[in-house]
């Protein structure tokens, strides 16, 4: 009786008795839908006595199903084993290479070899099951323990003696064997016929199959210990002196001592700060966005046919597969990805893979009769479990991958999409815990910094986020999820440190510490495209202090000083002498980099005592700006003398704010050119304006042809297009830079300027919004001038682009209905 089918594992039923033989097969088929290659060898031509085992039948049957994709053998005791022996004499060495004797019971094992081979299973997977068929016939009959003979049926004493071998050897790795070193060993073992176990000779363990990522992480095998490794089958040498090579080399791993750092504790001190596990080295400052994931909610329904749920299982398992193939096949494409991702990646495949999991899930669909995703989450549920019961913290840890691979999986069960990031933002990513999965989709540009109320330092995932470069701590505490959306907090991923709305000293204390530790090795020199275009970047910078830091953090020069900082906060103006000692040593800093200095802009939310100041209805409409200057010219000569004095060998730019018509342009530059006059030795500055205002942008043709370059300041100008005050909570929504109105205002800025042979910069704050720079260089902007600390982060979104792209976007952007459509629009196209 044979059924063929091709490229499936082939199966042989040795037994004495024919008839046996038969309804075995017949009862297994009735389990299938499709055929699998099976052949019987029972009882001999005698009438008189049927019952016994013919040498010749075993070896006709093994041929009459024999492909590569391997035949496994199951039989009766007795005769039954010998036959078996002798038959495989007489077939060719490269035959034998591909068969396996089954140790499993004749009934239990054929039916469940059967059916797990007529689904195109391979023949480990055959065999596995074939193995589990006794112990899940255990479990239902709660017999307390069965300790079998170990030279009973025992797989190594059925094939040839001299085809089984051990090694033993003591285990050098930092970790011992966690998760990767687990993986590369069970990617060596599978690569092999024979039969590989692993025992912790240490711990006294139990024998575990090697080809399993998930008993050989739960041994827990630590540093030191001493292990055997046993193979069997024709292979066992090649496939030991792998492993020992591999064990040598300590699975390619560094020997690398992980250091952690205690929790001292949850609560809050006098400071409103929160501690947890440094996990990954920086600082950041900024509003909370939390992230809850979800699983999907399982119901079980009746099983009509559990072969549908398990084929249905093993296509999901394939999708799961090649999705994580195709983020691998990604990854191995960028020259900058570490390797750690792709293996940690590599590793969540032998999860999908391991006989052990998919053991229990065949267990719950065809005894417990559960479908699909219910057997599924009852088999990830328990393999956590069995992680997070272990008594080493690191391998507790690896619960986590077995999490992120089940939600992967059942997310494509219950076809449910997992929860979005909503992260359009830059903003603390905060959530209870972090997967490998989640920890890939996280953009550096807009994520800042990670919290974790639970987590460890030595998941994957936190060794992901340190290949990102993202400063995160781990372990903080429930209370940290309690903290309210759009929040402010400040971290510090090198101490663990947590501030809850940090105060202004807290804030300039991690200042001065991210100036000391800056590490400008995660940070490109320079703004360049992938496509080769040079970016200036420059600083907004406020005093002597911020210029240094601003070097540090890799600017090229300063884009805007604001000036005002030597009026505020005194009753008198500031003499000469004052101002000049103060440009002057900034342009020291800067040495022969550009240092734009910003003509005094006060009046609105600005005001100083020894200002006469008119009560003014509407203040951001009134005399502010170059309007101040020009109304107080001798404050503004006197200015203007210490700049250009300071400007004497080195590159001193001026620049006027709030300018709305041509003719302040004029009369500014009146003023400038009588003290230059006034003064010898001076050389001629550049000039130019700041575009803050709509009437500015509408006589911009007009206004390029007065100056030498233009600064467009993006939060005034938000306000002025959109008529919303910036400082009033109930409108400044309204005063988005991404705002299409505003946009068209940049665009008509840049071709006006351009036209005019001048350069354009933009200094507001939407120079280093990570969704805005890809849209001011496709609109045209030659410059940006940014905040010290957000200058790595605008290094690193201009190193991902591509000029190509960037005009086709900004010109769509524009044709757009608001702020939100222009935010999708470009994370949608650049994915940032």
């Amino acid at each position: 009786m044979i059924t063929s089918s091709e490229n499936k594992v082939g199966i042989v039923l040795v037994s004495h008795s024919a008839k046996l033989a038969e309804a075995v097969v017949e009862l297994a088929e009735q389990m299938t839908q499709e055929p699998a290659p099976i052949a019987i060898a029972a009882g001999i031509d005698d009438p008189e006595n049927p019952f016994g085992t013919d040498v010749i039948k075993v070896q006709e049957a093994i041929e009459s199903v024999y492909s590569d994709a391997g035949v496994i053998i199951l039989m009766d005791l007795g005769s039954a084993v010998m036959s078996t022996e002798m038959a495989l004499e007489f077939l060719s060495s490269s035959q034998r290479n591909h068969i396996k004797i089954c140790t499993a019971p004749l009934v239990e094992g054929a039916i469940s070899a059967i059916v797990q081979a007529s689904l195109g299973a391979n023949i480990q997977q055959v065999m596995a099951e074939a193995n589990a068929a006794l112990t899940a016939k255990i479990s239902q009959i709660n017999v307390d323990e069965i300790v079998p003979d170990q030279n009973l049926g025992n797989i190594n004493n059925i094939e040839k003696e001299n085809s089984s071998k051990t090694i033993k050897t003591t285990i050098k790795n930092q970790l011992g064997i966690h998760a990767r070193p687990a993986a590369k060993l069970v990617a060596i073992a599978n690569q092999f016929q024979s039969e590989i176990t692993l025992q912790n000779l240490t711990k006294n363990s139990q024998v575990i199959n090697a080809k399993s990522i998930n008993q050989v992480i739960t041994l827990a095998v630590k540093q030191r210990h001493e292990v055997a490794i046993t193979a069997t089958g024709n292979d066992a040498d090649l496939a030991l002196t792998k492993i020992q090579e591999s064990i040598t080399n300590n699975f390619g791993e560094a020997e690398v001592i992980v250091k952690t750092k205690a929790k001292i504790s949850t609560a809050p001190d006098a400071d409103n700060k929160l501690l947890g596990i440094p996990a990954s080295p920086g600082i950041a400052v900024g509003k909370v966005v939390h992230y809850q994931a979800t699983i999907p909610d399982v119901e079980d329904y009746p099983v009509a046919d559990p072969e549908v749920e398990w084929q249905y299982l093993e296509l999901i398992l394939e999708t799961a597969k090649k999705e994580i193939q195709g983020i691998i096949d990604s990854l191995s494409n960028k020259s900058t990805t570490d390797n750690t991702q792709v293996d940690i990646l590599q590793t969540q495949l032998l999860y999908i893979e391991d006989p052990s999991l998919l053991e229990q899930v065949h267990q719950n669909i065809f005894k417990q009769h559960h479908c699909t995703a219910l057997a599924w989450k009852k088999a990830i549920e328990a393999m956590i479990n069995t992680y997070q019961e272990l008594e080493d913290p690191y391998l507790q840890a690896r619960s986590i991958d077995i999490k992120d691979i089940g939600g992967r999986v059942l997310q494509l069960l219950t076809g449910e999409s997992s929860s979005s990031l909503n992260f359009s933002q830059p903003g603390i990513f905060v959530t209870s815990d972090l997967t490998p999965s989640l920890a890939l989709q996280l953009k550096p540009n807009l994520v800042l910094a990670i919290c974790t109320s639970a987590g460890s330092v030595t998941a994957h995932s936190t060794l992901i986020v340190n290949t990102l470069g993202i400063p995160m701590v781990v372990g903080v505490g429930t209370q940290l999820l309690s903290l309210a959306t759009d929040s402010q907090i400040a971290l510090d991923g090198a101490t663990g440190e947590i501030w809850v709305e940090p105060s202004q000293t807290q804030l300039q204390q991690l200042q001065a510490k991210q100036s000391q530790t800056l590490n400008k090795s995660q940070t490109p020199q320079e703004a360049i495209t992938k496509d080769g275009r040079k970016i200036s970047l420059m600083a907004n910078i406020v005093g002597v202090t911020d210029a240094e830091f601003a070097l540090e953090c890799g600017a090229e020069g300063v884009g805007l000083l604001r000036s005002e900082f030597l009026y505020l906060d005194r009753e008198t103006q500031p003499t000469e002498a004052e101002e000049y000692e103060t440009y002057q040593a900034i342009a020291k800093i800067m040495g022969t980099r550009p240092l734009t200095i910003r003509t005094l802009d006060i009046g609105a939310d600005k005001q100083v005592p020894y200002i006469k100041h008119e009560l003014e209805a509407n203040p951001f409409l009134g005399c502010r700006g170059i309007r101040q200057s020009l109304d107080t010219p001798e404050i503004f000569q006197t200015q203007l003398r210490a700049i250009l004095r300071a400007s004497h060998g080195h590159n001193v730019k001026v620049m006027f704010p709030m300018v709305s018509s041509v003719q302040e342009v004029r009369a500014a530059k009146k003023i400038l050119t009588e003290v230059e006059n006034s003064l010898s030795g001076v050389n001629t500055i550049k000039v130019g304006i700041m575009i803050e205002v709509p009437a500015a942008v509408t006589m911009a043709n007009q206004l390029a042809k007065e100056v030498d370059f233009f600064s467009i300041g993006t939060n005034d100008l938000s306000q002025y297009v959109m008529a919303a005050d910036r400082t009033n909570s109930k409108v400044a929504n309204l005063a988005n830079g991404l705002e299409p109105a505003v946009l068209r205002m940049i665009q008509q800025t840049v071709i006006a300027a351009h036209e005019a042979g001048i350069s354009v910069s933009v200094c507001g704050q939407l120079g280093s919004n990570p969704v805005a720079v890809p849209i001011l260089l496709g609109l045209g902007v030659d410059e940006l001038s940014v905040a010290p600390p957000a200058i790595s982060i605008v290094k690193r979104v201009i190193s991902q682009l591509d000029m190509s792209e960037l005009e086709a976007i900004a010109h769509s952007v524009l044709q757009l209905d608001g702020a939100k459509s222009v935010q999708e629009y470009v994370v949608a196209q650049l994915g940032i």
